[in-house]
């Protein structure tokens, strides 16, 4: 469960701090980790325990302006053994005012016709959908929805399932 509590995590941070470096984002989870063991790196804890909270007040005091050292992962990890990290993601796109930003990567099975979805807002209903999509096709959405907006819903309109039934 740690590795992908920690890209989650990671993730979160990255997603409030879209200018920062995947180096500084990794520093930034280091250095606010919580030591339950030996303090510094270890083979029981790692790092420690990641804290999204402290990431974030960390990087909001301190910015993504600070330069960081040879990243190699690992507490021996050999240089030989590692691999180049992954480039930053690309910034959002600003939404207006209070909205937030919403992407949705799909793929449809063979019946991508029966596929739809929807999110809602409590005080507002359904704030935007799509439907109508072809089969075996992967499809990006990508909006700008209003700030409260908080439950997805897909749904395969013949009942058989997305994937997995006769839609396979």
């Amino acid at each position: 469960m740690a590795t992908p509590h920690v890209a989650g995590v990671a993730a979160l941070v990255w997603s409030h701090f879209p200018d920062c470096s995947n180096k500084q984002i990794r520093e930034a989870l280091i250095a606010t980790a919580e030591h339950p063991g030996a303090g510094g790196c270890d083979n029981e804890y790692g790092f420690g325990l990641v804290d999204a909270k402290a990431a974030y007040d960390y990087l909001s005091n301190r910015g993504c302006g600070f330069s960081v050292g040879e990243t190699l992962g690992g507490c021996n990890q050999c240089v030989e053994c590692t691999s180049a990290p992954t480039s930053s993601p690309t910034a959002f796109p600003a939404c207006p005012g209070n909205e937030k930003y919403f992407k949705l990567s799909l793929e449809t099975d063979n019946y991508g016709g029966e596929t739809s979805w929807k999110v809602t807002s409590p005080t507002s209903g359904e704030v935007t959908a799509g439907g109508g999509y072809q089969s075996s096709t992967t499809y990006t959405e990508k909006r700008c929805i209003q700030s409260d907006a908080c439950t997805f819903e897909i749904s395969d309109s013949y009942g058989d399932g997305i994937c997995c039934g006769y839609g396979n």
